[in-house]
């Protein structure tokens, strides 16, 4: 069982604020292998809000291989908790409206994951 929230007042606050912007690029994150567009990102929150974010982030990027959150190589039960929580405190987050890839970033996305070094 989660927290009674996952996000501070001033973090839920900031993220409901957000509004997609579709013209924006997405951008990969090599040491969890996810991705992640700025409009899904507010500035100024907290390091526990980006702790939640990077979760979300994660098990998104699951279902970007066509996988589900019970695939979760650590957790997923906690995957599961935290992607339902957020569901319902932050339903209009931009991030879930990117469920799947464009054609593009999923070639785009499948170049990353079997780079040899995807630092470079």
């Amino acid at each position: 069982m989660l927290q009674k929230t996952l996000f501070k007042d001033r973090d839920l606050e900031l993220i409901r604020n957000l509004e997609l912007d579709p013209s924006l690029e997405s951008k990969f994150n090599a040491l969890s292998a996810y991705f992640f567009w700025e409009d899904e990102i507010p500035s100024n929150i907290t390091p526990d809000g980006l702790d939640v974010l990077q979760s979300l982030w994660t098990a998104r990027s699951l279902f970007h291989r066509g996988l589900t959150l019970t695939d979760h190589p650590i957790n997923p039960e906690y995957s599961r908790l935290v992607w339902e929580q957020a569901l319902e405190e932050i339903p209009n987050w931009p991030g879930f409206k990117r469920l799947t890839l464009s054609n593009e970033d999923k070639a785009y996305y499948e170049q990353k994951l079997n780079q040899e070094n995807q630092f470079d």
